[in-house]
């Protein structure tokens, strides 16, 4: 029996790991605390600004051919390599969560990315249907008032930026809570350079 011990440790350690990170995964990609990745400038809208290659900046598309290659997309969940809108989904939240602040969300983005092939100096514009934000940054760089980096983001780098919101009670219970959008402009023309969809959800909704 206790040559199996060991063994059996090792087996539930191993499942209470795996289901631990996905557990995990869910609250970063869906629900919670939301992580994405924000390319600029991408999508319609930009007036042909030059980007760099796929290979160049890197990313889960980067082993496409030159075939398959369309253009780097708006944003999109970064952190378990997928691109796209972004939907936050509050029927996804942990058991705890739903208890004790259902209402309470987070927006973050560490790799707001310049992958054109010159520097912008870049403003941001968050709309999720006139819900009150709270903006925080580790960057130096950023005017609060203006919503303005106050540096230049060279090709390549990046730029990082975090919401912080709730959702009135009385919209928590609705399939569609919100839909809005994340836009980054050009602060010295004023040009559009991304604009991300962003949609609140509620999967729970009517159970």
């Amino acid at each position: 029996m206790r040559k199996y011990l060991p063994w059996s440790i090792s087996t539930l350690g191993l499942v209470f790991a795996l289901s631990f990170g996905w557990w995990s995964q869910s609250l970063f990609t869906q629900s919670e605390s939301v992580h994405f990745s924000v390319n600029f400038p991408s999508g319609p809208g930009t007036g042909g600004a030059a980007v760099m290659s796929c290979c160049e900046v890197g990313g889960p598309w980067a082993s496409l051919s030159s075939e398959e290659w369309k253009g780097y997309p708006t944003g999109g969940i970064l952190v378990w390599g997928t691109e796209g809108k972004i939907v936050v989904d509050v029927g996804k939240e942990g058991f705890l969560k739903r208890l004790l602040q259902p209402d309470l969300i987070n927006l973050s983005t560490h790799w707001l990315r310049n992958v054109g092939t010159r520097p912008y100096q870049i403003r941001l514009e968050m709309d999720l249907c006139e819900m009150d934000l709270e903006w925080e940054t580790h960057e130096s760089s950023w005017d609060p008032a203006t919503k303005t980096s106050t540096r230049m983001i060279d090709p390549g780098e990046v730029f990082n930026m975090d919401w912080y919101f709730r959702i009135p009670r009385e919209r928590l219970n609705q399939s569609t809570i919100c839909e809005g959008h994340l836009k980054v402009f050009d602060a010295r023309t004023g040009t559009l350079l991304t604009d991300l969809p962003i949609m609140i959800v509620n999967s729970r909704a009517g159970q």
